[in-house]
């Protein structure tokens, strides 16, 4: 195996079969964190197989042939742990929240469920009901509803653009045989990233993924971009069962990779992040016009997004909507002050100091820097690179989205 040593606090281990294990030490607290992290997601999906790797994010807690699907509950909960997973557009991770202690079973159970969950029939079948009814739940929930919408316009018809829940009538021709080979392929080997933060020893985390994880090596990850061709309808306006109208706007922005991504932190703070934010300050306490109100980012290996959502009335959506393009073209002619650009760094700094306070947080971002081969960057790393951000890296990225980019708009209106 090839060891590399970052720092004293990262370390970092590659398997023969290409399995990379990262961790933190933190050693004044009694917990850790660790999460099995796999390099696919909904975007890495055939269409014929929509959503699968949803479902097989699911049908890992149904059981194994050493542990029933209550035992895997019980085993991590029944030792005051937290045991849960999620699936995205470019991974999926399976992540343990426990007792320093307890680092040996959580291990157990992690490799267990991810290698060896037997996907009995019967439970394919049960678990299929709880999956469309998931769906159900988005669809009745229209602030939820109105992001699939938009994502799927800004990105369709590449696979980003996809709910990770997949499509009902693919979901049917799921079956036991499809997922044993689809995990095959898909989790294991260069694919799989264990990360882990905490009060833990690394040689000795290691020692234990050697022993219970698979040598099954995999193929690296290939991924086909988004195209850049512009979708012709940049505007659509849908209706469902709800009161309000929910808005979004947004367009295409940085990857992972990009180093334009902090500038991109700093605008999206400035903007939308919290009651001090010019959008919460102008369309809900100037204006009255909105209950919620706020911009987001998402980064992903080759591409991004930014957007803005607000719930309105009907009669105050098109007022909402020119008011929100308004606060964003008002950055593209005007730069921000330089007190206005220190307020706004020392929010952002603020806000990611006390998110790292979590040991969740660190294993969270240490597993991305990994599964997106970027250097490792310390806090103190990060911080200086948002200290450097200037008035003019701010509204040079704001000429770029708001200016030069295509903006897309998803309004959700009432029946």
């Amino acid at each position: 195996m090839t060891k590399i040593d970052t720092c004293n606090s990262y370390r970092r281990t590659v398997l023969d079969n290409g399995l990379r294990i990262v961790t933190e030490h933190i050693p004044h607290i009694r917990s850790l964190a660790i999460g099995f992290w796999f390099d696919v997601g909904s975007r890495d999906e055939p269409d014929d197989l929509a959503g699968i790797a949803h479902f097989i994010e699911h049908m890992n807690f149904k059981g194994t042939p050493l542990r029933s699907a209550a035992a895997i509950a019980r085993q991590i909960e029944g030792r005051g742990g937290h045991l849960n997973a999620f699936t995205g557009k470019e991974n999926t991770c399976y992540h343990a929240r426990i007792v320093d202690q307890q680092l040996p079973k959580a291990i157990d159970i992690l490799s267990d469920i991810t290698q060896n969950s037997v996907f009995d029939s019967d439970e394919i079948n049960r678990e299929r009901k709880v999956i469309l009814e998931e769906l159900k739940s988005v669809e009745d929930t229209p602030d939820e509803l109105v992001f699939e919408y938009f994502i799927a316009q800004m990105f369709n018809p590449h696979s980003m653009g996809r709910s990770v829940l997949g499509k009902r009538d693919k979901l049917e021709t799921i079956d036991h045989n499809v997922l044993v080979d689809y995990r095959e392929k898909h989790y294991g080997g260069s694919r799989a990233v264990i990360a882990a933060a905490g009060n833990l020893d690394h040689n000795r985390l290691v020692k234990m993924i050697e022993r219970r994880f698979s040598s099954r090596s995999t193929v690296g990850q290939s991924r086909k971009p988004p195209s850049d061709k512009i979708t012709e309808k940049t505007r659509q306006d849908l209706h469902t069962n709800t009161q309000q109208t929910h808005i979004c706007w947004g367009c295409r922005s940085f990857s992972y990779k990009d180093p334009r991504k902090f500038s991109l932190l700093v605008l999206n703070t400035l903007l939308g992040g919290g009651m001090s934010s010019r959008l919460f300050q102008t369309i809900r306490e100037r204006h009255g016009l909105a209950y919620t109100v706020f911009s987001f980012i998402e980064t992903y290996l080759d591409t991004g997004l930014f957007g803005v959502y607000a719930g309105t009335e009907p009669k105050q959506a098109e007022k909402t909507l020119r008011m929100i393009k308004k606060e964003l073209m008002g950055l593209v002619r005007k730069p921000v002050s330089n007190r206005t650009l220190q307020r706004t760094k020392d929010q952002l700094k603020g806000n990611l100091i006390l998110g790292l306070e979590s040991a969740g947080n660190r294993m969270h971002r240490l597993a991305k820097m990994e599964l997106y081969n970027t250097d490792w960057l310390s806090l103190d790393d990060i911080v200086s690179r948002i200290d450097a951000v200037t008035v003019e890296d701010v509204q040079a990225v704001a000429c770029d989205l708001f200016e030069q980019r295509t903006g897309y708009t998803t309004i959700l209106w009432p029946n």
